[in-house]
């Protein structure tokens, strides 16, 4: 089971490589390598200046350097009754080669050609061409011709196929087919993100091999994966403008975002740099809702919060401004309003000034702790000493009333009377020793 697998491992990737292989001849003839020209059929000239690769051959094309191909030394082996019974021969993608095969025998046999050995793929024709017989031979002739996808884009300058050809009750033919699937030059003297390939690819064979998202002669042009419509780099739902106004458009009509600009941190690259106003304005419904919480009638996820005045003015750690001042009229209602964006897409929005009053009233943001403290320190001082003077007024000895019967018989300050309330004294002492100093 586990070699069956390996071999089935092995023919998904060699169609892989076959399919993608078979891309690359598509192009056309200027976007080629010279590896990918040989493997396509095609011929290389290392001249600068010159068309590197051909499909054909033309007088006055490269004069003085071609790229000549590794090949074998034709040999071969007579047998007793068919001829010869072994030849090795060189092979060229999409160029047919025949060659003559002689057996002794009256009329013609049948030939039972199989393909037993190769270093790439079978992509190879092998069939018998023709044949002619005389009173006492054949004469078949044989054709081999290696089709575009037989190498795969990691063959080496000497792969080899084998073909074995029973003639009948006859000897056994054994062919060696050499077939060279790149070139020499492509490994000899590489210069790896060469200047003259712009950095995009490596210099060999006097002509630049551009990585797998460049193209050109010196790969200074990108390959663009997909078109964005008829008009480059414009989106009429946001703006008629290019990148919607926010940014200019670069490589393969796509928009590159200015970054210097209020609000420039949410500008939407897939969306033609559209601004964070231009994608909330779409979601009018979302706009004249006065519930606070999340939107669902909108594609984007819109949450709404009341207003809050000193949070608006909020700076994120490159000091810009979070909260983006936007507006917009839906229905002659026109709406001031601050959007943001959270880190999973989420607009959060707040509403200034609206047609609708319950949206409008700010609230304004909650003081310091430090100053929350001082007031009702100062509340605290005030409370204190009200209630002191509140308890001496309390605890005070209420004056003798003026019409106390005590104070009607007091005249004025030259006159002399009696205190009613004086006692005299119960006891005297004399001091012995007064007058004495």
């Amino acid at each position: 089971m586990r070699t069956m697998a390996s071999v089935w491992f092995s023919v998904l990737v060699l169609v892989s490589a076959q399919q993608a292989f078979g891309n690359i001849c598509s192009k056309d003839n200027s976007e080629l390598h010279c590896n990918d020209c040989i493997r396509c059929g095609g011929y290389w000239c290392n001249e600068k200046g010159s068309p590197h690769c051909v499909s054909s051959l033309e007088d006055g094309w490269c004069p003085n350097d071609q790229e000549i191909l590794p090949e074998l030394e034709e040999s071969s082996v007579p047998g007793k009754t068919v001829s010869p019974i072994y030849a090795q021969r060189s092979l060229y993608i999409m160029k047919p080669d025949r060659m003559d095969i002689e057996y002794f025998y009256k009329k013609e046999l049948p030939l039972k050609i199989e393909i037993y050995n190769t270093t790439q793929t079978r992509n190879i024709v092998v069939k018998k061409y023709d044949t002619k017989c005389t009173a006492t031979s054949c004469k078949a002739t044989i054709e081999a011709t290696p089709l575009q996808d037989f190498c795969t884009s990691s063959s080496s300058p000497e792969e080899f196929v084998h073909v074995t050809i029973n003639v009948g009750h006859l000897e056994k033919v054994t062919l060696k087919y050499f077939i060279p699937c790149a070139c020499e030059c492509s490994s000899k003297n590489v210069v790896k993100n060469s200047l003259i390939c712009n950095g995009n690819g490596d210099y060999s064979c006097s002509a630049c091999q551009c990585n797998s998202k460049w193209t050109g002669e010196f790969c200074d042009v990108p390959i663009c994966p997909k078109g964005r419509g008829d008009v480059q780099c414009t989106n009429p739902d946001f703006s008629y403008a290019e990148c919607s106004g926010n940014g200019y458009c670069g490589p393969c009509e796509t928009c590159i975002c200015y970054t210097d600009r209020v609000g420039s941190q949410y500008f939407d690259q897939e969306e033609y740099c559209a601004d964070i106003c231009m994608i909330s304005n779409q979601c009018e419904d979302c706009l004249l809702n006065s519930t606070a919480g999340e939107c669902d009638s909108c594609v984007h996820t819109m949450i709404m919060q009341n207003y809050n005045e000193t949070l608006k003015d909020s700076k994120d750690e490159f000091n810009r401004n979070i909260w983006v001042a936007c507006n917009e009229t839906v229905n002659d209602c026109h709406i001031d309003y601050y959007a943001r964006r959270a880190a999973d897409k989420s607009i959060y929005f707040m509403i200034e000034r609206s047609c609708n009053d319950i949206n409008s009233a700010p609230i304004v943001g909650t003081p310091k702790v430090s100053i929350i403290l001082g007031v009702l320190g100062i509340i605290a001082a005030v409370a204190a000493i009200g209630g002191v003077m509140l308890w001496k007024h309390m605890n005070a000895i209420p004056p003798v009333p003026l019409n106390d019967p005590q104070y009607q018989n007091i005249d004025a300050e030259d006159c002399r009377g009696e205190n009613p309330l004086y006692k005299p004294p119960t006891s005297s002492f004399k001091n012995p020793t007064y007058g004495k100093w």
